[in-house]
C-alpha cells in the first residue's frame, strides 16, 4: 500500500509517501522538512498503518531541515526509526542524530538484494 501526500506553501514544497511492504514500513520524504510540514510530517509517521513498528525514513530527496525538523528526526529515532540518506548535509545530519552513518540508497538496495529470501536488512542487523 502506499500512500502519496504532497503539501505545498509557497516555494516550499514536502512530498510524503507511505510505503507498507510485507510489514515493512518505509517513509519516503522529498522535499524542505521545515515550517508547517514537520507537524504534518508527524501526524503522518503517527498515524501511519505501521506506525509503532520499526520504520525507514528515506531522506535522499531531503533539501533542507530546520530545527523542528531536526527534533522530529531525533524523536523518531528514539523510537526506533532508521534512516536512508544521500548527500554531505543529510548524510552528516543523520549522523549527528543517531551517532552512525545512515545507508544511502544503493547501499540500502544492495544489502536487500544479498540477503535470503524474507529477511530484511534490520533482521540481519538484530540478528548480529
Amino acid at each position: 500500500m502506499v500512500q502519496d501526500m504532497r503539501f505545498i506553501e509557497r516555494k516550499a514544497m514536502l512530498r510524503i509517501t507511505v510505503h507498507e511492504e510485507g510489514g515493512q514500513c518505509r517513509l519516503e520524504l522529498a522535499g524542505k522538512l521545515g515550517g508547517p510540514w514537520v507537524a504534518e510530517t508527524e501526524n503522518v509517521w503517527l498515524s501511519a498503518p505501521c506506525s509503532g513498528k520499526e520504520i525507514e525514513v528515506d531522506m535522499t530527496e531531503v533539501t533542507g531541515v530546520d530545527d523542528a525538523g531536526r527534533e522530529l528526526l531525533a524523536a523518531m529515532h528514539r523510537a526506533g526509526a532508521c534512516f536512508t540518506a544521500e548527500g554531505f548535509a543529510m548524510t552528516a545530519l543523520v549522523e549527528e542524530i543517531t551517532g552512525k552513518q545512515p545507508l544511502s540508497a544503493t547501499e540500502r538496495q544492495r544489502r536487500k538484494k544479498s540477503l535470503p529470501k524474507n529477511e530484511d536488512s534490520r533482521t540481519r542487523r538484530h540478528m548480529k
